[in-house]
């Protein structure tokens, strides 16, 4: 056991810079946008590393994209952090006990992790402060967003996998 611990070591950074890849990615301007709306890639990471590794490392990932999330937005700070923790545990349950781990699953999850997120953000942000024509942020921007995003992940879950079973060779070797 001695000698796959720095493979977990390099499997759990390896991660990190995943993670803070696509965020560069997802925050460079002009980068896929279609319509003054882009896609969110860190997300989907989180959602794949909770269905692969569980609820504690899904949290702690999940976290850490919230944060993430928290630094590129103009949300309240922490919001993101508290619900993409929520979400990271809740997909490595549901993963563990209810789920397998497949794309169609991932897209199902990611889909109720996205809306909710959006769902959220609208209601905490828009539709509370009772601005006027409030519902052309629901329609013109976090609903294309949502849709945006599920459209791409499959590429962030295509290149997860790769990585997760690079690991997994190493660690049965």
């Amino acid at each position: 056991m001695t000698n796959k611990k720095p493979i977990f070591a390099a499997k759990y950074f390896s991660y990190i810079i995943f993670i803070i890849l696509l965020f560069v990615l997802q925050t460079t301007p002009g980068f896929l946008t279609v319509l003054e709306i882009k896609p969110n890639f860190v997300i989907p990471a989180a959602v794949c590393i909770a269905m692969r590794e569980g609820e504690f490392l899904g949290g702690l990932y999940g976290a850490f994209v919230g944060i993430l999330c928290d630094l590129g937005g103009f949300n309240l700070f922490g919001l993101n952090a508290i619900l993409l923790l929520i979400a990271g545990v809740a997909c490595g349950l549901l993963t563990i006990y209810l789920l397998r781990p497949g794309l169609f699953n991932f897209l199902l999850l990611l889909a109720a992790v996205l809306l909710a997120r959006g769902l959220l953000d609208y209601l905490l942000n828009f539709l509370m402060w009772g601005y006027e024509n409030v519902w052309m942020v629901l329609a013109y921007r976090i609903l294309p967003g949502i849709a945006y995003s599920l459209v791409m992940a499959p590429l962030v879950y295509l290149l997860y996998e790769r990585l997760y079973r690079f690991f997994q060779q190493k660690l049965e070797s």
